[in-house]
């Protein structure tokens, strides 16, 4: 039969706290680069993430 694809939710909690570590560390480090407000740093990255996708995929994907 089908493997068995369930996590535990230790691990669950690991992986979604190792990716908000890493969004974290990412935003921090546009912050002092730019010289920036935390807020406007997130907002930066989130807005060339979308650039990104729609340069990739087009207007409609």
């Amino acid at each position: 039969m089908g493997a068995d694809l369930q996590w535990e939710e230790e691990e669950v909690m690991r992986r979604e706290y190792q990716i908000l570590d890493r969004a974290l560390e990412t935003m921090l480090k546009r912050a002092s680069a730019g010289n920036i407000p935390h807020r406007t740093a997130a907002m930066a990255i989130g807005v060339e993430k979308v650039r990104t996708a729609k340069n990739t995929r087009g207007l409609f994907p």
